[in-house]
């Protein structure tokens, strides 16, 4: 019986030492250490290029999708969006952000439209139109 309440005595102590320093540890900031640590490594720079014929005009929206840590909800995501005209060649550089796409609109009969998005030196998606009036949309949405 000794040797049981001994051993018994022995556990305890050792659970104390094991679980003492986890309860002193800051386990909401580690939380958002790792959250934050993983959302910057899913943001990135982005830029859309709109081009096509010289001079031509067009008019468009994009839209940034971000996120952030919230202590109540782990992650807050959220979006912004931009209207846009003018005549090509114009481009719009967005910085950390998850992902961006946008829909833009030749404001004339004939010429070309091309609008691209890319990451660094990668191009994500692009799309061209030569239809009168014509619109393309653009995403950095990657599929498998």
């Amino acid at each position: 019986m000794k040797r049981l309440l001994l051993l018994i005595s022995i556990l305890a102590l050792v659970l104390a030492l094991v679980l003492l320093p986890i309860g002193c540890m800051d386990v909401e900031s580690m939380i958002e250490d790792q959250i934050t640590e993983a959302l910057e490594g899913l943001s990135s720079t982005y830029t859309i290029k709109v081009g096509g014929t010289a001079g031509l005009n067009f008019s468009g929206r994009y839209v940034v999708a971000s996120a952030a840590y919230d202590p109540e909800t782990w992650v807050a995501f959220s979006s912004d969006s931009y209207d846009v005209s003018g005549n090509v060649s114009k481009q719009y550089t967005v910085e950390d952000v998850i992902s961006v796409g946008g829909m833009f609109q030749k404001q004339a009969v004939n010429g070309t439209l091309e609008v691209e998005i890319w990451r660094g030196g990668e191009l994500i998606d692009s799309a061209m139109t030569t239809d009168p009036w014509g619109a393309v949309l653009v995403t950095a949405i990657e599929e498998e």
